[in-house]
């Protein structure tokens, strides 16, 4: 890449890790041009065969995934998550005679996470620099610590917790990733307290662990719903939520 003054740079952060074909792919212009060409927006109120296509692929890839829905970015696709478990929540309550104020709203994620920067994915991220100037937050989340079932199984609490968003291989974190025997772990939590298992992928999915999702390296640990974005467009904004038929 060359700056204004013709200076060179060799690009080693990809928009943040989006950009994993590099700039100006001969096979991304093309199609981009094409597409141009045909149908640019419809909004979400009609199918289209790309979108289609692009969601029979994602679920094949992933043998627990059999919806999905899309966005405009991971913080999007996260906060979607959020929205979905709340309201799959609810639905539990009602089938269990329960009221939709009993319904199970609170949330864990983990110290040193990352998950988005708007409201509802904030208050699943760790960094103080990134939440404070914009407290208060939505209210309900609890932060255990990351790869401590012990720690995790005081905050997923039967009832109360909705949802637990953990990432596979923490990124902004610091590249640490989770053991089998933490991820089974939380899924048996998950399990045991109703509540649903998210797996943020925005930047540990799509092939960059070896499998094609982060957590396909652990066997008996699937989740229920998995957010990903970033490079599955190369820079355009796309985000992605995949998840069971009961969500």
């Amino acid at each position: 890449m060359w700056d204004s003054d013709g200076k060179e740079y060799i690009d080693f952060t990809a928009g943040i890790a989006v950009n994993c074909l590099g700039h100006a792919d001969e096979g991304v212009a093309t199609a981009l041009a094409q597409q141009a060409g045909l149908l640019s927006h419809t909004s979400n109120l009609f199918h289209t065969e790309p979108a289609s296509t692009l969601a029979r692929k994602l679920v094949n890839s992933a043998p627990f995934a059999e919806r999905v829905f899309f966005c405009n970015s991971g913080t999007e696709a996260n906060e979607a998550a959020l929205k979905f478990s709340r309201k799959y929540a609810k639905m539990q309550a009602e089938n269990a005679g329960l009221s939709v104020e009993e319904a199970a709203t609170q949330t864990v994620s983990f110290k040193n996470g990352f998950h988005g920067r708007t409201m509802g994915a904030l208050a699943l991220t760790w960094k103080e620099q990134y939440r404070t100037p914009f407290a208060p937050l939505v209210p309900g989340n609890s932060f255990a610590i990351y790869g401590d079932l012990e720690s995790a199984s005081k905050v997923i609490v039967k009832g109360k917790t909705c949802a637990v968003f953990v990432e596979p291989v923490q990124g902004e974190g610091g590249i640490y990733p989770a053991d089998a025997e933490f991820l089974r772990g939380l899924r048996k939590l998950c399990d045991d307290a109703g509540a649903l298992l998210v797996y943020d992928e925005v930047q540990c999915g799509l092939g960059r662990t070896g499998k094609i999702w982060g957590h396909q390296l652990v066997t008996g640990a699937e989740p229920d719903m998995l957010s990903v974005a970033k490079p599955l467009a190369n820079g355009l904004p796309i985000g992605v939520v995949m998840m069971k038929q009961k969500v």
